[in-house]
């Protein structure tokens, strides 16, 4: 059993998981197919009932654990479908960075978003 995003092209192999697990995921599809409410999928796949979190010892296994990363994906995608996440816009955002970094080379990193937005560097002080 494989997941597959078609949007963002991600895959991933769901043949390690066992039967509890690879059911779960199915439920999960289905909500998807479904467009259930984005917190009520939330509530769903990450409550500390899911199989997720009841195999899990560390943050890292939850984190690197194959039906996680799916579920993650399907809440973004179900985020993204309803509203309440915005798009990925990687081009955008490449953009912006490349112009801020052309028109100010000296600017620190953490400063150069307040250039874009013609914000002054230093804020002003309060009169008193």
């Amino acid at each position: 059993m494989r997941y597959r995003n078609p949007d963002s092209g991600l895959q991933i192999d769901l043949s390690v998981l066992d039967s509890e697990r690879k059911r779960f995921c199915r439920v999960a599809l289905e909500k998807l197919d479904e467009n259930v409410a984005w917190l009520e999928f939330e509530e769903f796949a990450f409550s500390f009932d899911s199989p997720v979190f009841r195999a899990s010892r560390s943050r890292q296994e939850v984190l690197s654990d194959p039906l996680y990363l799916v579920l993650k994906d399907i809440w973004l995608r179900l985020g993204i479908m309803q509203g309440l996440v915005a798009p990925l816009k990687e081009s955008l955002t490449r953009a912006k960075t490349r112009e801020s970094r052309k028109a100010n080379p000296d600017l620190s990193p953490h400063r150069r978003h307040m250039a874009i937005a013609d914000k002054p560097v230093v804020p002003r002080r309060r009169s008193r």
